[in-house]
């Protein structure tokens, strides 16, 4: 069905059914990711993307997790929104949260600290630590049947205590230190059932795929377009 704007693109993927065994996956671009369930959504690192009629597209998110404060992955006035059309909870690493204090109500934000583990509702998101430039968090989100982990664009860190059945992981460009190597050293640890690459050019996405392909046959690879979905079945 053909679709004339963004906003219809995110209201189809709110509307589309899941069942417990399934999870939607929109990519807005860069690491922008919407995972939802049957009955719960998150936003990770939406930085600039979604304009107003976008957001209001969005049919309420449950949790809204940032990374880091790079351009790319955060926008001051765009969070606010978000915080004030759904009411949503923000988990940010420390620089996003104080950005933010002062600008969306004390309750709604709470500042991630590697190695903790907190609880929105039905939502569990558990923080990592990373490597970029300049400080950067990672996370794993329990939603409803699946788990989720969302590398940002950070180098390689150990991830074995973090197995996940879905993983976003950054590929490169223009990260300095993303790279379609490190990704598949991520993906190693995490053993995903399916890994979607992000912020990476075609050329490292494809890279990151083929490795996947030789080295973790278990796991299949999505790459999608800016603004598009897929219905990924989870496994277990």
């Amino acid at each position: 069905m053909f679709r004339s704007s963004r906003a219809e693109e995110i209201a189809a993927f709110f509307a589309l059914p899941l069942s417990k065994s399934q999870v939607g996956v929109f990519y807005l671009g860069v690491s922008g990711i919407i995972a939802r369930t049957a009955s719960q959504a998150v936003l990770f690192d939406p930085a600039g993307f979604l304009k107003s009629d976008e957001v209001s597209a969005l049919k309420g998110v449950n949790l809204l997790l940032f990374t880091h404060g790079h351009l790319d992955h955060f926008n001051a006035g765009k969070a606010q929104a978000l915080v004030k059309a759904f009411g949503v909870s923000v988990l940010a690493e420390a620089k996003v949260a104080a950005k933010l204090k002062g600008k969306i109500p004390a309750d709604k934000l709470v500042t991630a600290e590697s190695g903790k583990t907190y609880t929105f509702g039905g939502v569990t998101a558990s923080a990592v630590e990373g490597v970029h430039r300049g400080p950067i968090m990672l996370y794993q989100v329990k939603l409803g049947n699946a788990t989720l982990f969302h590398a940002g664009d950070s180098g390689y860190v150990p991830l074995k205590g973090y197995p996940s059945s879905v993983a976003f992981l950054p590929t490169g460009r223009m990260s300095p230190t993303a790279s379609p190597e490190k990704a598949y050293e991520m993906a190693v640890d995490l053993k995903p059932d399916v890994a979607v690459a992000m912020h990476g050019s075609g050329g490292q996405k494809r890279q990151f795929e083929a490795k996947v392909k030789e080295g973790l046959p278990q796991t299949s690879v999505l790459i999608l377009e800016p603004f598009t979905s897929k219905t990924i079945e989870l496994l277990n």
